[in-house]
């Protein structure tokens, strides 16, 4: 059954689906940088529901970037890229940019775990997973896609998965932009988070446009998934690529799936996602 990652992976997050889920001491997952097996001494990947979460530091390690913890935040350096994440955010600092993921990092046996579009979004890496195979292969520099040409689209276009209580809750009469405010009321069963605070469930809120982004989730306990949604305000954040700059008066909601073994980041504007929610 396809799952869903939230979020663009590259764009990447997220969110992964993985067909059929196993619990994760069935899985032994293995990690490959450049075709090159990342060896993981203690904190190993893991599946949690339908994510694949990994140890920040042996990955990072081994795209080249230097990893220190100090304060509850994990601090990479990158060249000249320096990036910032605290414990239980979903809020990344990239320089002077904060890219929004799916799931916040959390701590596992000692070892910080991020989810797998933290690499992609983070550390500009093109990420694939195999689920047959339980295999994440990552792959940087010039076998990493380049951004696209003029009227080159980065995104597939907006698609919903199979689970939808979220969707039909959050864009059917309810998530709307007026007068240049984003609306809607966080249904009683979703979760969310906005520069890193949580939203109420059952509240009203209105957020003036071109001010970052909202990560809304809804986790099925027995299909062991979670359906969520990234909503940006911002034209000019770095995981649009550039592809909405001349939108007006609207959001883009990103939306990840897996399809054919590769993360497929699927996007739309606010009008258009409506539209496709009145279907459902």
């Amino acid at each position: 059954m396809k799952k869903k990652f939230i979020g663009f992976l590259a764009a990447m997050m997220v969110t992964v689906s993985f067909g059929t889920v196993a619990s994760a001491a069935e899985k032994v997952i293995t990690v490959q940088v450049n075709a090159t097996k990342v060896v993981f001494p203690d904190g190993k990947p893991v599946l949690d529901g339908s994510r694949v979460l990994i140890p920040v530091r042996f990955v990072s390690e081994a795209l080249g970037a230097k990893v220190d913890y100090k304060d509850k935040t994990v601090l990479i350096q990158q060249g000249e890229n320096k990036i910032s994440m605290k414990i239980d955010s979903s809020i990344v600092n990239r320089g002077s940019e904060r890219i929004l993921l799916d799931v916040p990092a959390k701590v596992k046996s000692n070892r910080t775990y991020v989810p797998l579009r933290f690499v992609s979004e983070a550390l500009g890496a093109s990420v694939d997973w195999n689920s047959a195979k339980s295999l994440v292969s990552i792959t940087t520099g010039t076998n990493v896609p380049q951004p696209p040409k003029a009227n080159d689209s980065v995104f597939a276009p907006f698609q919903f998965g199979e689970q939808t209580d979220l969707a039909k809750s959050l864009f059917k009469n309810n998530m709307k932009v007026a007068n240049g405010t984003l609306t809607f009321t966080l249904p009683e069963d979703a979760g969310a988070t906005y520069k890193g605070k949580k939203l109420k469930p059952g509240e009203k809120y209105s957020f003036p446009l071109g001010e970052g982004g909202i990560t809304i989730t809804k986790e099925y306990v027995k299909e062991n998934t979670i359906e969520g949604y990234n909503i940006y305000m911002d034209m000019n954040h770095r995981s649009l690529r550039g592809e909405y700059q001349d939108l007006k008066n609207d959001v883009v909601v990103l939306y990840t799936l897996i399809q054919n073994n590769k993360m497929i980041g699927t996007a739309g504007t606010l009008t258009e996602v409506v539209d496709i929610a009145d279907s459902l």
